[in-house]
């Protein structure tokens, strides 16, 4: 029941998306947005719960299963949010706590707790080992007296908690927990369960991790449908959607947006009709079907900009300036463009530039403003490689993060040895009998902290990897971005009139000689062995050849190849061809395939 907003993903996945405000205000009105839904659904029991000046009654909570007391808690968490004074907040919560022992409900009680340490982590932001300690117990306690639903909601606000000081591996720790414990429950007893897949979803969405993501969406769409979690639905199949946008496949990624106009609820009517409708405007757009694309983005737009919902209105106006610059409508464009730049100013967005960067760059080339399109180019450029970088570096933050966790667990097994090797000492002395007990008891252990020694150096071995194949990942797509750019500045009308933006973009991509020593120790590590094989198996390979072998290994197109090595994709098939040749491969043998078995 905390922290419930409604997920709206832009159009490029924007890193700082889960940045979110956890101010008081901010904060309550997200959880005021889930109390409507509440009142949806319970709108027959939608009554005020009575409360005296001194001795708040609330009959309407005890003795009931969880999805009874949700509706009462909706009031409940208005009015102890609305109390400013921490003080006066912290005596209406003991009077509830002192009611529910006088009525013999331990699950009220504890559900004072529950908002207790999610208002003080959250809230009054208490320092962060008393937060994590404080949540930490309450888990402990709401297991041991059998509390599902507590145990579970307190999982998840530990899961968040993690999230927001950017402890993501800890935090993935806690979403597979309460995955497990959701496995055990349904919406009928736990009305919350479309929410909490949504977010476990959602956090895997955040490390492009579509695979695992769209396999917690297509859970929650299989679930019953009511008027408390349609909004979450809605977000799952939305997010689905995106997924599919991201891996190209606009067939079905059309089919989850279309599912969302589709629905009876009236809710998702009003708040994600506009959405989807501009998902699928960005799906006609990357299809080159800009007559649907232009009013379904319009659509986005205009009601994006009503409900000052600037991020989508700005990714909306990049591509509705793009498409009528295309059709040579410089003023519409530039109208659109203008816009986005406002959008993003207000949304705070500056990763969105990577994407208006290469648009303005266009319309000042066309305007035949040579200066200011070059500046433009270089500013996209820079926008890409810093998302890249930033983007990277929180992928290494979590690898790096899963890496002390292993090494705080296996510190943990030292200090536990050394506890038990200090009693066992003891024993010995006053039981010489035990000794050969003992002795192997000491083996087991020393040699188990041997085991996890070599494990740990396992473990950082792949860590060593996946920094590695993370950091080759970012090669590839920073060159896919600018090839994408340059396809785009190709397709214009005018066949001269980028040739210049052209040029400075290829420039960009290709690797210099120090770049290529980084990539090959990067692939090295990625790889190992690989480029030693091809030597010994081929030991009059060129370097460019060499080269050829450890770019088709890595499963690059020809244009990413020729991108990377500064020459047209032709000269690369000719050197695949050169290749064929020269070490004799048969005509039923396909190179990729004997590159790939090295």
């Amino acid at each position: 029941m905390f922290g419930n907003k409604v997920s709206r993903y832009d159009r490029k996945t924007c890193i700082f998306a889960y940045r979110k405000s956890h101010t008081r205000t901010v904060a309550l009105k997200y959880l005021l947005l889930f109390f409507t839904q509440l009142c949806l659904w319970f709108p027959a029991r939608a009554q005020p719960v009575a409360a005296q000046a001194e001795t708040p009654r609330y009959d309407s909570l005890v003795h009931r299963p969880y999805a009874q007391r949700i509706n009462g808690y909706h009031y409940l968490y208005v009015e102890l949010l609305g109390l400013k004074d921490s003080v006066a907040l912290a005596r209406r919560t003991a009077q509830i706590k002192a009611f529910a022992r006088q009525e013999n409900d331990r699950e009220l009680e504890m559900e004072m707790d529950l908002f207790r340490v999610y208002h003080d982590a959250f809230f009054r932001k208490i320092p962060t080992p008393r937060a994590i300690t404080a949540i930490e117990a309450l888990i402990a306690r709401s297991e041991r007296e059998k509390i599902e639903h507590i145990h579970i909601r307190a999982v998840r606000v530990l899961a968040q908690y993690y999230w927001e000081q950017k402890s993501y591996e800890r935090a993935f720790e806690q979403y597979m927990l309460l995955d497990k414990k959701l496995r055990a429950t349904n919406v009928y007893e736990y009305p919350e369960l479309v929410r909490d897949l949504l977010k476990i979803g959602e956090a895997y969405y955040f490390f492009h991790d579509y695979e695992r993501a769209k396999s917690y969406f297509e859970r929650i769409i299989r679930l019953p449908e009511n008027d408390f979690n349609t909004m979450f639905m809605n977000s799952a199949r939305n997010t689905l959607g995106l997924c599919y946008q991201k891996e190209k496949d606009y067939r079905r990624s059309d089919y989850y947006f279309q599912e969302i106009l589709k629905t009876r609820f009236e809710l998702p009517k009003k708040l994600w009709r506009r959405i989807a409708m501009g998902n699928l405007g960005t799906n006609c757009y990357y299809r080159g079907e800009y007559d649907k694309a232009i009013p379904l983005l319009q659509y986005d737009f205009e009601g994006a900009i009503r409900e000052a919902d600037y991020g989508p209105a700005a990714g909306a106006s990049i591509l509705l300036a793009d498409i009528f610059l295309g059709r040579n409508q410089r003023e519409k464009s530039r109208e659109y463009f203008t816009a986005a730049r406002e959008c993003i100013e207000k949304a705070g967005q500056k990763d969105r530039l990577q994407l208006l960067y290469p648009v303005m760059s266009k319309w000042y080339s066309a305007a035949g403003d040579g200066h200011l399109s070059r500046l433009y180019l270089d500013s996209t450029i820079q926008a890409i490689n810093a998302y890249q970088e930033q983007f990277s570096a929180t992928k290494i933050l979590r690898a790096q993060q899963k890496i002390n966790l292993q090494e705080e667990e296996l510190r943990q097994a030292e200090l536990t040895l050394e506890k038990q090797q200090k009693a066992n000492q003891r024993v010995l002395l006053f039981i010489v009998a035990s000794a050969a007990v003992i002795i192997l008891t000491l083996g087991y252990f020393v040699q188990k902290k041997k085991q996890q020694a070599k494990d740990l150096q396992i473990q950082a071995a792949a860590l060593e990897l996946e920094t590695a194949t993370l950091r080759l990942k970012q090669f590839t797509e920073s060159i896919s971005e600018k090839n994408r750019l340059i396809e785009q500045l190709q397709s214009q009308r005018s066949e001269n009139e980028h040739d210049g933006l052209i040029g400075r973009l290829q420039q960009s991509s290709i690797l210099t000689e120090e770049d290529w020593q980084t990539f090959q120790r990067l692939f090295d590590k990625a790889y190992p062995g690989f480029i030693t094989r091809a030597k010994e198996a081929y030991n009059d390979l060129s370097l460019s050849e060499l080269r050829y072998f450890v770019l088709s290994r890595m499963k690059l197109s020809y244009r990413e190849m020729a991108a990377m090595l500064g020459v047209s994709p032709n000269t690369v098939q000719v050197l695949r061809h050169r290749i064929r040749k020269k070490h004799h491969f048969a005509d039923n043998e396909e190179l990729e395939d004997v590159i790939t078995r090295l």
